[in-house]
């Protein structure tokens, strides 16, 4: 662990804060044929309720994500996808709980692309006409992912766990949400979450640094800034237990799906106290149901999961969920086996050396993740919100103890917390 903790410390990337206040990162890495950019903005599904200079606004569901396909109608009426592709680039976007993110990567023209990314996302042209076609691009989207049995599973089990916070929406919205879209508050929020001084852009592959500084400087000499908004996130107060302990819905397929999930009310007030749980319920799912586990061998071997059974954890300062779950033809028996196995876990405590073993699993995965561009790259924006470096991640990753887990489990992984989603054939 030693060796790569000292490469992290030593070879950081290059920051460097532009006047009109955009935040930039870059790392050359000699010897790479791609270049790989991010640019992100801190607007995301969960931002539903803002303060902004003092006055609070409220945002409708599903508005990150249509802002985010406006951005990529030009004037022309050409296609940004298009202009990259030209470049011999390739583009694309994802809105997530926390965050819009716009990528590209490339092998040539980098400070064209790198042009193409700014201009693009700083610049939001619309029309009444183009907002009306987008609505119906993006409720026919809506339909298509109420008609994907893997997607209704999952928001099913967080409208379950959860009364208010918004992370139970749907990133996409819903047809009446989209509905109050309009040009004002899509110009509120462009102007506000897209503000140079709220966006961050990492560049990394074999690059020449001065040179894409300078490039990047001219580009956004250019570029509109006004004010620095001032913004702070509202979340609503929201009840420790669930809403709901289970729904099922009937779906043509052909095995049922089952999602058992335990809300996290913790709410870690320090980024390090966030990346601590994050890292901890990554261990804890890998030492209870990971495919090393005896748990994972034993329902495999009776028939009751496939090898799409997973845990796995989500959250940020204002939420947490830990799910379990899959294809099985057996729901009802999964969770009470899975029940089972949380309750001979807290009685028998956590061994040492299945820590040891998950924290080597977690570490592997970790440093494999740094060989990718676009994986370091996302780690990087993530951690620079954050206020966090990679390095942190090690440390986090090496304090964590089995009594620390073990406390996890009793405090957080009861029945109380818990609800189940199921999808299944019509019976």
């Amino acid at each position: 662990m030693v060796d790569l903790k000292e490469t992290l410390l030593r070879e950081k990337p290059v920051l460097k804060k532009f006047s009109n206040g955009l935040a930039a990162a870059f790392w050359n890495i000699p010897g790479y044929q791609k270049k790989y950019a991010i640019l992100e903005s801190p607007l995301g599904s969960i931002q539903v309720r803002v303060k902004v200079e003092g006055r609070e606004v409220e945002i409708p569901e599903g508005t990150a994500h249509f802002l985010e396909h406006k951005l990529f109608a030009d004037k022309e009426g050409g296609s940004v996808f298009d202009h990259f592709a030209s470049l011999g680039a390739s583009c694309n976007a994802y809105t997530s709980f926390v965050g819009t993110s716009y990528l590209f990567s490339t092998t040539e023209n980098l400070e064209k692309c790198l042009d193409l990314l700014l201009d693009f996302v700083q610049n939001l042209y619309m029309t009444p006409e183009s907002i009306a076609r987008e609505k119906k691009v993006i409720a026919q989207e809506i339909s298509m992912y109420k008609d994907h049995p893997g997607w209704r599973v999952f928001f099913n089990l967080l409208q379950n766990l959860y009364f208010q916070h918004p992370v139970r929406n749907d990133i996409a919205g819903t047809r009446d949400s989209i509905g109050i879209i309009d040009q004002d508050l899509l110009r509120f929020c462009h102007d506000t979450f897209y503000h140079p001084e709220n966006l961050v852009l990492a560049v990394i592959g074999d690059i020449n640094i001065e040179e894409i500084c300078d490039s990047i400087a001219r580009n956004q000499a250019r570029q509109w800034s006004g004010e620095t908004p001032s913004i702070s996130f509202m979340s609503p107060e929201e009840p420790s237990r669930v809403k709901k302990k289970e729904s099922r819905e009937q779906f043509s397929l052909g095995q049922p799906i089952m999602q058992l999930g335990f809300k996290i009310n913790e709410q870690p007030r320090q980024s390090r106290e966030l990346l601590a749980r994050e890292l901890s319920f990554a261990l804890l799912a890998d030492i209870l149901f990971g495919t090393g586990s005896p748990a994972f061998y034993e329902l495999y071997d009776e028939g009751l999961i496939d090898d799409g059974f997973a845990a796995g954890f989500s959250g940020e300062k204002s939420f947490g969920y830990f799910v379990i779950g899959g294809g099985t033809n057996h729901p009802q028996e999964l969770v009470e086996r899975i029940f089972k196995v949380l309750e001979k876990t807290k009685k028998e405590g956590i061994d040492p050396a299945d820590l040891d073993r998950a924290r080597k699993k977690i570490w592997g995965g970790f440093v494999a993740g740094l060989n990718s561009l676009e994986v370091l790259a996302g780690q990087f924006v993530k951690d620079y919100r954050r206020g966090l470096e990679l390095v942190d991640h090690f440390s986090a990753l090496e304090r964590i103890t089995p009594s620390h887990l073990e406390m996890l489990l009793h405090d957080f992984l009861q029945g109380e917390y818990s609800s189940i989603s199921i999808v299944e054939p019509p019976s």
